[in-house]
């Protein structure tokens, strides 16, 4: 298996960072519903990564966090450790610990850093003294999965995954019909996976493109798809894939209908969302072939302001500079 721990902070690290509205991951909507039900309550995946070689210190990859700690239990009360042996009843408790209490202070390199929250230990996490995360670090299921499914992450633009996909966990090769059939194939518990590979070729259907997936570096690159800066994807794209709840109060939006589009070349007016996914999901080249014909408008949620866009560049400036 590639650097585990290292693939859930990334993920889990663009999922906390589109909580707090950073405006670099305000466009990170997705309106597909999560097939798989996932209970975390809050639950810090990177507590599965835990090791102790000493009684006084707990290792998660180069870092390191000396005893005592303190952790969230999932009914809400709190445990404190102060050696390994406490920490291994703590983690078998009926009460399970779901995240540590910060603020947090943890070692890399002798240098002693404060977390306050998850997003700072998954930052130390992710540019301690490995290196920062890449892409090909990652393990390809998991970025495949996780973010189709929405586990631990909402991906900036939704996509289906086409089924059946072969994947071989521990040398055995299951069959996946379904989104349902991922969580139960690879152990059942998203934070604990078991070592998974994918049996390509695998397709995924977006914005009404079929993409065809041969092996790992094609998952990698589609992956970074999803977090393109705002430019990199039609104005159409980001206009109507940003209507609705999920970006910062401020930011939030609902289009003013009807609007006009060009298809081709051809005028076609628009009244709602769903009419647009239509054309979008149903005409082959739409993804690169639609055209806004501004002006168009948006009425924001606070305040209900009209804003008016004359070109894709001014929507990326509103998605990008919006807090």
């Amino acid at each position: 298996m590639k650097i585990l721990f290292k693939t859930s902070a990334f993920v889990l690290l663009m999922t906390l960072l589109f909580a707090a509205c950073n405006k670099e991951n305000i466009d990170e909507i997705s309106y597909k519903e999560p097939t798989s039900q996932v209970d975390t309550i809050g639950v810090n995946p990177l507590l599965s990564k835990m090791q102790t070689y000493s009684t006084d210190t707990i290792y998660m990859d180069c870092i390191r966090i000396p005893l005592p700690v303190s952790f969230l239990q999932a009914s809400g009360s709190s445990i404190t450790v102060n050696n390994d042996s406490e920490l291994n009843v703590a983690i078998n408790l009926a009460d399970s610990i779901v995240d540590f209490i910060y603020p947090l202070q943890v070692l890399d390199s002798n240098v002693t850093i404060q977390v306050n929250s998850i997003t700072d230990l998954l930052e130390a996490l992710v540019n301690c003294a490995s290196g920062p995360v890449q892409c090909s670090d990652l393990d390809p299921h998991m970025l495949l999965f996780y973010n189709g499914l929405n586990i631990f992450s909402y991906n900036n633009y939704e996509y289906d995954i086409n089924y059946p996909v072969t994947i071989i966990v521990e040398g055995i090769s299951i069959v996946l019909n379904k989104d349902d059939d991922y969580l139960p194939a690879i152990g059942g518990n998203p934070s604990r996976p078991k070592d998974a590979e994918l049996v390509y070729p695998i397709t995924v259907t977006q914005f009404g493109r079929t993409i065809i997936l041969n092996n790992d570096n094609d998952v990698c690159d589609f992956y970074q798809t999803l977090n393109e800066d705002c430019n990199r994807k039609p104005g159409h794209i980001q206009f109507f894939f940003n209507e609705g709840p999920g970006t910062p109060i401020n930011c939030t939006y609902f289009i003013n209908y009807p609007i006009s589009i060009t298809l081709n070349g051809s005028a076609i007016q628009i009244n709602s969302r769903d009419n647009y996914l239509s054309i979008l999901n149903n005409t082959t080249g739409a993804y690169s072939n639609i055209r806004l014909s501004y002006p168009v408008s948006i009425a924001k949620w606070q305040g209900n302001a009209n804003v008016t866009f004359n070109s894709d560049t001014e929507i990326c400036d509103y998605l990008e500079n919006c807090q």
